[in-house]
């Protein structure tokens, strides 16, 4: 049982990581298009744009707050796999839910800033130049 926890526990971390990967995938790959909407952005609507900077769409406040829907699909999952399927007694443990909360909030918060920190950074005369 012990080398099926530690398998699970792999998979866990291999899945968490593509995740990772995928993320950063999607970010770079509109990362041109972002590039010039935030030039324009900063251009034409300067309000705006200070706006956009102080609440970007991938601040923690965000993640944490979109966190605990996965978290309860993962939980109603476990315990559907633990009673139904290996009929083994299914303990919620409130530890995971808040270690898992502030990790992934965490880890997703920041890929996406570093991600997007050069679209951010970026002089919009610059972005506009190469147009």
């Amino acid at each position: 049982m012990d080398r099926a926890s530690l398998a699970v526990q792999y998979v866990f971390l291999f899945t968490l990581a593509a995740g990772i990967v995928v993320l950063l995938a999607a970010v770079q790959s509109t990362r041109d298009e972002r590039r010039y909407e935030s030039a324009m952005l900063r251009t034409l609507a300067p309000a705006a744009a200070r706006y956009c900077r102080a609440s970007p769409p991938n601040s923690p406040r965000w993640d944490f707050s979109r966190a605990p829907w996965p978290a309860f699909g993962a939980t109603g999952i476990g315990w559907y796999w633990r009673r139904r399927l290996f009929s083994l007694q299914y303990t919620l443990d409130p530890w995971v839910w808040v270690v898992g909360l502030i990790c992934g909030t965490v880890l997703v918060g920041l890929s996406g800033t570093l991600a997007t920190r050069r679209v951010v950074n970026t002089p919009p005369i610059h972005t506009l130049r190469d147009e």
